[in-house]
């Protein structure tokens, strides 16, 4: 990922690239995040850090290209692929088995698009994450806060694939910014209570549904897609299952990086005490 600028931590790529139309609605997170919130003075930057030193308590770095110097920083092994070269060589870099499966949904009519966050749309895609969760014991926490302030900043991006009859057969939650989309949220309406034909087509609907967000992005400017994560280890086969499945678009190994820097006293003692707070209510979930 390329950088041009400058910042008071290091090199920054410009000005954020927004969606056309904010977000008209902010999913609300925990009591207990709002508390902190209201209590410590946060700002948050996604993908490159801010040019001038926030008026803040705590500075939270997210998705970041490179490391912060002089703190701790959390990578994430994720694969990128780059979205510059014409729609021709980012379909040849997809497996021939995920090309085939992708023709079979379009030929059963699988619609992909955008939908806007209104708080209908955000409780559907609740409710459908919380069955995920139910089926799933390592999904992990749906991080209200994240996207929360993601969606007040207007670089919060759903969209949803159907089939033939206006179903939902899978979610996908983005962060955007500075050229670059990294999928946050994927849901996908599973359900081993249903037959084999529901499930085979839900499957094939979320390859379809990449491959027509890295077209909607592309085709934004955007110019990288972060497939938002990687398991990059041999002892979890769901997870290894999930990176093959990542793998499968082509791409690059990357890693990015999370940060939180104090800058004023109270940002200190913050960060030493919030380690007792459970780490899904410190997502806001």
């Amino acid at each position: 990922m390329s950088r041009a600028g400058t910042s008071f931590l290091s090199q920054s790529p410009g000005a954020v690239v927004r969606p056309e139309a904010c977000a008209p609605f902010v999913p609300r997170p925990s009591q207990t995040w709002r508390l902190y919130r209201r209590l410590v003075r946060t700002e948050i930057a996604f993908f490159a850090p801010p040019e001038m030193p926030p008026e803040a308590d705590v500075l939270k770095l997210c998705m970041q290209a490179a490391p912060a110097p002089g703190v701790c920083n959390f990578c994430c092994p994720t694969i990128v692929i780059d979205l510059t070269p014409p729609e021709e060589a980012l379909w040849d870099g997809i497996e021939a088995k995920s090309r085939k499966v992708i023709r079979q949904a379009m030929r059963e009519a699988v619609a992909v698009a955008d939908v806007p966050l209104t708080e209908e749309n955000w409780n559907a895609f609740r409710a459908a994450h919380e069955t995920l969760r139910s089926r799933k014991r390592k999904a992990d926490a749906l991080g209200v806060g994240q996207i929360s302030d993601l969606a007040a900043k207007g670089q919060y991006v759903m969209t949803v694939s159907r089939n033939a009859e206006g179903a939902i057969l899978s979610w996908h939650g983005y962060a955007r910014g500075h050229g670059h989309v990294r999928l946050l949220n994927t849901v996908s309406a599973i359900d081993p209570a249903r037959d084999t034909a529901w499930n085979n087509l839900v499957g094939r609907a979320n390859r379809l549904h990449h491959w027509r967000d890295m077209l909607r992005f592309k085709s934004d400017g955007v110019t990288s897609y972060d497939l938002g994560g990687v398991y990059r280890g041999e002892d979890d086969p769901e997870q290894m299952n999930i990176a093959r499945f990542k793998k499968s678009f082509g791409g690059a190994m990357a890693d990015t990086f999370d940060a939180v820097l104090p800058l004023t006293g109270k940002g200190r003692i913050a960060l030493a005490l919030v380690g007792l707070v459970s780490a899904e209510a410190r997502s806001g979930t």
